[in-house]
């Protein structure tokens, strides 16, 4: 498998971490250019007005693996549209299920991300988002890699029927979001549910006075945080009580998934500090009965600086 180099434009000279973006646009060259050999075949070249884009029908297409950092926060963007005698979510708003993590059909485009390690075995959780829109939309994930992973596979389903028409992959390191955790004022905007991985039944984005709540209802699960090293945290929260048992909770975590303590609040603005026990790895949040605008996890300090942070 191939590791994208040559292809690879660089825009610019780096962010925050150094770290140059990597972008396929699909506006030149040929499918076997970004797409594994196994797979180019599934792929054809076509235009769309003046511009060239690559399509895929009735099949899954692979783009050549894109090297990442472990334990690094990273961005993933990939513009596209689909055509098809199926339905979308401009035809049936009830297709916003299909913008949540793990949410697919057999009839809509999705796209999905593999990690491996440097030795090409499969580590952490793949990533898998349904692609609803019709319309042409640039698609967007904030994700963490796994603590050992050197590489990402990222494909493409066109879904049954369906010829999914793609312009464009960009995935750079994401800039400082001032959280450990992704998307943490869910700035993603309504459709965008990076860092959260189970949705509580009838919970969902929604928009108020033009900026995107989270209406978590009883018990939604953020995804897996790395936590960089030792010390004193803080998490904190903008929500309002919208029910029974609200409450905002952190879990951690081992390295092999083992829970280790939980922390929590019902206090909703001041931060809550912790010390992470020895041999803490992730953390995530759990979140019963809130309308929530905000939350988010950030080391803040040395173990010892838990009881200065205190008496403030």
């Amino acid at each position: 498998m191939r590791t994208i180099v040559g292809i690879l434009v660089v825009l610019l000279a780096g962010v925050a971490s150094g770290a140059p973006p990597q972008t396929m646009d699909f506006s030149s060259g040929v499918p076997a250019d970004y797409f594994t050999l196994e797979t180019a075949g599934s792929v054809r070249v076509s235009a769309v007005g003046n511009t060239q884009v690559m399509v895929v029908s009735d099949a899954t297409a692979c783009f050549q693996d894109v090297k990442v950092k472990p334990s690094a926060k990273y961005t993933l963007k990939l513009e596209s549209a689909f055509t098809g005698a199926v339905e979308s979510i401009e035809e049936n708003p009830r297709f916003e299920i299909f913008t949540r993590l793990g949410q697919s059909g057999p009839h809509l485009p999705s796209r999905e991300m593999r990690f491996y390690d440097a030795a090409g075995k499969p580590v952490g959780r793949s990533i898998l988002c349904a692609m609803p829109f019709k319309n042409q939309r640039t698609y967007q994930d904030v994700f963490h890699t796994p603590s050992d992973a050197a590489t990402v596979r990222i494909s493409v389903a066109s879904g049954i029927g369906v010829e999914l028409v793609l312009s464009r992959l960009d995935i750079t390191e994401t800039k400082d979001e001032e959280a450990l955790n992704v998307n943490p004022s869910f700035q993603l905007g309504p459709y965008n549910y990076s860092g959260w991985q189970n949705i509580s039944a009838g919970g969902q984005l929604i928009q108020r006075d033009g900026k995107t709540i989270f209406d978590t209802k009883y018990g939604s699960t953020g995804q897996m945080i790395p936590l960089p090293e030792p010390g004193t945290y803080a998490f904190s929260a903008k929500a309002t009580s919208n029910g029974y048992n609200s409450v905002v909770i952190v879990r951690v975590y081992d390295a092999q998934g083992k829970e280790l303590m939980q922390t929590s609040t019902r206090r909703y603005g001041p931060p809550t500090y912790f010390v992470l026990p020895r041999d803490a790895a992730y953390a995530s949040f759990l979140v019963y009965s809130c309308l929530l605008e905000e939350v988010r996890l950030l080391r803040v300090g040395d173990e010892n600086a838990i009881e200065s942070l205190r008496e403030k």
